[in-house]
């Protein structure tokens, strides 16, 4: 006898041997059982989740001899007709070599003969969607009105691609991708009935890699028999599919919970040396981000994530590491990278650029890099005020615009804190001011998630205009008019001088405050309205003052934060210095 492939072989008889589509198989068993089973259906799904082989099964339980029935026998004549595939009365069309009219008006003047042997002629036309529009439109009345002792079973990867009405005459029934664990079971399964010995480790991996088709898998666990014989273990595996194991992924993913830019490096490098690929490497780990993700954002996680348990115990941990932001700016980075992986020839390359990316960020040059740091740094100060309540200021003195502020930091019970203050001179002189504790502004996100404060509007508003010109030029040299004066809630008020009157009547229209309105949402990451004012020059002196108040009751600040204060208000660096602890 010839050699029968392994998906052949352990092909499912039984509605009960289906794997992983119970909702279904339930559902056609009782039909049958209760004889009141359609005279035509869909079976829709991914490639390798049962549709043929359930309708096969559906055929002969409508066959039996001693049916019809739930169980067919798989004993009588007629069930072995149809598991061979030599019966007259069930006929698989192929829909892709057989899609014209001619085809189907032969089709429509066979199917008036009653059956020669099986009780009822069942017609399974797989991959029906690419069937055209005329054979679709031939088929639709006898679709919808066939002969009692007919039945219909059109299979589809794609069914949106099937005419709406063909669908409407149609019990449909959507085959689900098979779970990692439930492919794990029947592997097994097999594996133990051909006398494979296998690593355990490896069958998730094989499950994984066949992304929910269980014909993929046994195809899989065929081709490492033929390679590596009786026994096969993880070496194989990554020598023939070049997969990855779980392991390197988790590994990697705590090398940039580390900032480790070196140790990532060095992990490729050891990648490359192996025998993986650097794309299918790069897809495994958006994968594996994508189930961090959705941990950190759900509350039942296990239902969404192919994973054995302790798998999904390890990824719970490793989530904690990270904010949602952050994983999402991660793949970000992966998916582009990935795509660009199609194209270029040094793979190597491209991966080491975009973990470089995820543990430095600084070097992030593009706009969501930045917008990350900001929102670091705002965390960071944030943070620091919640863990040390303590902490006071003691001296906040200020002096003439054009000369130095001098800011000391002292914590009750300890010495000055050394650190590096940035002064920053306006475009004019101004008098003297002086902040206390209870003026020291919030630099960041307000404790409840839903307020901003003016000065991060400001120190964002270069990011916001940017985004504006790209979406609108127009909108945004309206906005060159106006500055963020002030936030009430969640409305941020835009002043625009007085003689720019017709500017405001402009940006007020909803097509302009439309664009804005986006631009500061991205920015921001919140909703917020927006309030356009006039105001009456006050010379000079009214912008640079703002500008001194809110700088002289400020923390010291990051490089990039002080460029943006550059950006928004003309403003210079004069000098840095130091203050040691006494």
């Amino acid at each position: 006898m010839s050699y029968i492939s392994l998906y052949r072989k352990y092909r499912p008889q039984t509605f009960g041997e289906v794997v992983g589509q119970t909702h279904i198989t339930q559902t056609l068993a009782n039909a049958v059982k209760q004889n009141r089973f359609s005279h035509a259906y869909l079976f829709a799904g991914p490639r390798g989740t049962g549709k043929t082989t359930t309708a096969r099964i559906f055929a002969k339980a409508l066959n039996c001899a001693k049916g019809p029935t739930p169980t067919p026998c798989n004993e009588c004549g007629i069930c072995l007709q149809i598991i061979g595939g030599n019966s007259i009365d069930v006929l698989e069309i192929d829909a892709a070599s057989n899609r014209g009219i001619d085809e189907i008006r032969d089709l429509r003047e066979k199917i008036r003969f009653t059956p020669t042997e099986a009780r009822y002629k069942m017609y399974i036309i797989d991959e029906v969607h690419m069937l055209t529009p005329e054979a679709f439109n031939a088929l639709l009345k006898t679709l919808e009105e066939p002969p009692e002792c007919v039945v219909f079973v059109l299979a589809t990867t794609e069914p949106h691609k099937v005419l709406p009405t063909i669908l409407s005459r149609c019990q449909r029934f959507d085959f689900r991708r098979i779970p990692i664990s439930d492919a794990v079971g029947y592997l097994h399964q097999i594996a133990k009935a051909e006398g494979i010995v296998i690593d355990e480790t490896v069958l998730p991996l094989i499950a994984r890699q066949a992304q929910g088709s269980l014909r993929d898998a046994i195809g899989v666990l065929e081709q490492l028999s033929s390679f590596a014989g009786e026994k096969i273990g993880l070496d194989e595996v990554i020598s023939l599919l070049g997969m990855v194991e779980i392991e390197l992924l988790f590994e990697i993913v705590d090398i940039v919970s580390r900032r480790d830019t070196a140790g990532a490096l060095f992990f490729v490098e050891r990648l490359m040396g192996s025998a993986r690929d650097i794309r299918q490497f790069t897809k495994e780990l958006i994968d594996h981000l994508r189930n961090l993700f959705v941990i950190r954002s759900t509350d039942e996680p296990a239902g969404m994530i192919d994973a054995t348990p302790d798998a999904l115990a390890r990824m719970e941990a490793q989530a904690c590491s990270f904010q949602p932001s952050e994983i999402m700016r991660f793949m970000d980075i992966l998916t582009e990278t990935h795509g660009e992986m199609r194209w270029s020839p040094d793979a190597k390359l491209l991966l080491e650029m975009a973990l470089v990316k995820m543990t430095k960020p600084e070097v992030d040059a593009s706009l969501d890099g930045l917008l990350y740091r900001i929102d670091e740094l705002e965390r960071k100060i944030e943070g620091r005020g919640t863990r040390d309540e303590s902490q006071k200021i003691k001296k906040l003195e200020a002096k003439e615009m054009g000369e130095v502020h001098e800011v000391e930091e002292v914590k009750e019970g300890e010495g000055a804190k050394k650190g590096k203050v940035e002064a920053v001179k306006g475009t004019a002189g101004g008098k003297r001011d002086e902040a206390t504790p209870s003026q020291q502004p919030v630099i960041g996100k307000q404790a409840t998630g839903q307020k901003i404060d003016i000065a991060r509007v400001r120190r964002a508003w270069p990011v916001i205009l940017n985004q504006v010109k790209e979406k609108k030029i127009s909108t945004y040299a309206l906005l060159l008019e106006c500055q963020p004066s002030s936030v009430t809630e969640k409305t941020i008020v835009l002043e625009f001088s007085e003689r720019a009157s017709f500017h405001l009547q402009e940006m007020e229209k909803s097509r302009n405050l439309k664009v804005l309105l986006q631009s500061l949402k991205k920015v921001l990451g919140m909703d917020v309205d927006v309030e356009c004012t006039l105001r009456e020059d006050e010379g000079p002196k009214s912008r640079e003052t703002s500008l001194r108040e809110e700088k002289l009751t400020e923390e010291p600040v990051e490089p990039h934060i002080v460029k943006l204060v550059q950006d928004s208000f003309g403003a210079e660096i004069i000098e840095e210095v130091e203050f040691t602890e006494d």
